[in-house]
């Protein structure tokens, strides 16, 4: 008295509904989990980016001073300026509208290139050590009879803590 048709071999409405209900909630769950990767790799690639622009900046100003002439260096309010050993070129550091900027040109002249290198500066301060382990605020002063030895800045970001550089000049090469 079978009709043919065997009660086991099918699945019901309700069966169909529970697989479908299941299998919404994996899709949701993975949604979920690609939606939070991407939004951290967008904030991690967004760090990452800052800190390689603060890097860069800090780089490019330790090789120039590496290359001043010690000799040379003038530090006058908040402005670091330093001549390179050629002679013919100078470098000058200051913060303007908020960014740390650098000026490249010839001594006694007008800036040729004028870089930002940092945006969103709150403070920036240098100080010159000189050959008797004194920080000066202003530089060349006329208290100290030395070369500078070494110039540190400090430099405050929004978002960032404060970096500090301290740099060593070369020695000056006698003539």
């Amino acid at each position: 008295m079978n009709s043919g048709r065997d009660r086991m071999a099918g699945v019901t409405l309700v069966e169909v509904l529970v697989a479908l209900s299941l299998f919404a909630m994996v899709g949701l769950a993975a949604f979920t989990t690609l939606d939070t990767i991407l939004r951290v790799r967008a904030q991690t690639d967004g760090r990452l980016e800052h800190l390689a622009r603060l890097d860069r900046a800090l780089m490019i100003y330790g090789r120039d001073l590496i290359e001043a002439d010690p000799q040379a260096i003038t530090l006058e309010e908040g402005v670091l300026s330093a001549t390179l050993q050629d002679g013919r070129t100078l470098r000058s550091y200051l913060r303007s509208e908020g960014t740390l900027q650098r000026q490249s040109g010839m001594p006694n002249g007008d800036p040729d290139l004028t870089q930002t290198l940092v945006e969103e500066v709150e403070t920036l301060t240098f100080r010159v050590l000189d050959g008797e382990g004194i920080w000066h605020d202003i530089w060349p002063d006329p208290a100290s009879d030395g070369a500078a030895s070494a110039v540190d800045l400090t430099l405050e970001v929004a978002g960032a803590r404060t970096l500090r550089r301290l740099v060593p000049l070369s020695q000056a090469v006698p003539k």
